[in-house]
């Protein structure tokens, strides 16, 4: 059996074992014992931002179009004979993928046939097959959700957002990328970006439910440490220059909407200074953001209130704080009928906010609700399947959580808030009814 190091956490009562294996990768297992179903996901740290790197030696850097790590996940899920969801499905296990800025992973749930599934997952994402028809292919498909996307208010608002506080980062960037670039995609391009971010090395597989942690491992390891993988190369992840400003103050699309949605938000001037040192000061801020944007804008929250008695929001209005180690950013969205007025209301309640102080006694209240709410996310095994890797992959530990919100002090979260909630890094997207046949 691999060797293993545990990671514990007494308040949780909870325990994630941790291993390598001799081809590089990372194996970890939170056992969840009593509990019927089972997750695994396998993930790799290769997202939409990662569009140009470097291998080291390599004298040129190589660029690639927007899309591609989202259409190698596409890819990767369909065989030369079919798709693996046929295969999961057989099993009686349910199976999904994601791609997000910075993490690719796939993964499946089941009560039975846990290993056979197991099996199916791992052989997949290591056996690629691509040609230059089933690439071309895909594209039509791909195609398809592009145009899905650019037809969703919603994802509109955000994406304009993003548009508007960032200069040149991929962030900006849609996740399935355009039909434009889409099309330059080749199964060249596609084997190689495979072999920069598919590494073993570069990936984690984690397993959540009543299963064995050396169970898990000595799978893994009959499984792919006797595969004949490449050397791990290393590389470097380039991102272009990005100024502290926001590009513009506003944007605004017409679409067939019945009111205005309004997407408004901050660029976080300051996360980069969290890049060397990652862990518990990202945790810290993401954690303490989320407490005080409860305490701010929460559904109880004064704020909150009086922007619902004004008719200003309804139940969409939502909030979200976003880091990363290269940005980050706080959003408000919902819809509106007054989406200027909104937008100069929660700025004016945000200054009061801040000009008054957080009360103490309030950001406690908010404190005991958001750990309530993450103690009971724990016997969510879904819960625990999507967020652990999203964490780990930040250097975080999840099981950290509940003792990082814990130790925040008010004045440490609002510190934090008045370096965030600056003016001059507000931006604004608006997504309007189009005008009646014949009057735009």
């Amino acid at each position: 059996m691999p060797e293993m190091e545990l990671d514990r956490s007494e308040l949780l009562r909870e325990e994630v074992a941790y291993t390598r294996l001799d081809c590089g990768l990372e194996v970890a297992t939170m056992r969840k014992r009593g509990f019927a179903k089972k997750y695994a996901v396998l993930a790799t740290r290769y997202g939409s931002c990662d569009t140009k790197f470097r291998i080291a030696g390599a004298l040129d850097a190589v660029s690639t179009p927007e899309g591609v790590a989202h259409f190698l996940e596409h890819k990767l899920f369909e065989e030369e004979n079919g798709s693996i969801d046929d295969i999961f499905a057989d099993l009686g296990a349910y199976s999904n993928a994601f791609t997000n800025y910075t993490m690719t992973g796939y993964l499946f749930s089941c009560v039975d046939n846990f290993w056979p599934a197991f099996d199916t997952l791992l052989d997949f994402v290591m056996r690629p097959h691509f040609t230059d028809e089933n690439v071309e292919r895909e594209k039509g498909i791909i195609e398809q959700e592009i145009r899905m996307n650019e037809d969703s208010p919603d994802w509109q608002g955000v994406n304009g957002l993003l548009k508007a506080l960032y200069h040149a980062h991929p962030v900006r960037d849609e996740i399935a990328g355009t039909v434009d670039s889409v099309q330059r995609i080749t199964k060249e391009m596609l084997y190689e970006c495979y072999r920069t971010f598919y590494h073993p090395s570069n990936m984690t597989l984690f397993v959540v439910g009543d299963v064995s942690a050396g169970d898990v491992a000595d799978r893994a390891s009959a499984l792919l440490d006797g595969r004949d993988f490449a050397p791990a190369p290393e590389v470097e992840r380039i991102r272009p220059d990005e100024p502290s400003s926001i590009r513009v103050q506003r944007v605004e699309k017409r679409m067939a909407v019945s009111e205005p949605i309004v997407c408004f938000g901050y660029k976080d001037p300051n996360v980069s200074s969290l890049a060397s040192s990652p862990g518990q000061p990202l945790m810290r801020r993401i954690i303490g953001m989320e407490m005080l944007m409860h305490t701010l804008a929460g559904t109880s929250s004064a704020l909150y209130n009086a922007l619902y008695e004004e008719g200003l929001i309804d139940a969409s209005f939502d909030w979200d704080y976003d880091c990363e180690h290269d940005y980050g950013l706080a959003m408000f969205e919902g819809r509106s009928n007054s989406p200027d007025r909104l937008v100069k209301r929660v700025t004016e309640g945000i200054a009061s906010f801040l000009s008054a102080g957080v009360d103490p006694d309030e950001f406690e209240r908010t404190r005991r609700r958001v750990i309530g709410s993450m103690l009971r996310s724990f016997d969510s095994l879904e819960f625990i399947a999507y967020n652990f890797l999203t964490y780990h992959f930040r250097n975080m530990r999840l099981i950290d959580s509940v003792d990082v919100a814990r130790s925040i002090p008010p004045v440490e979260a609002q510190s934090v808030a008045r370096e965030l909630f600056d003016p001059d890094s507000l931006a604004v997207s608006v997504i309007t009814p189009r005008e009646p046949e014949g009057k735009e």
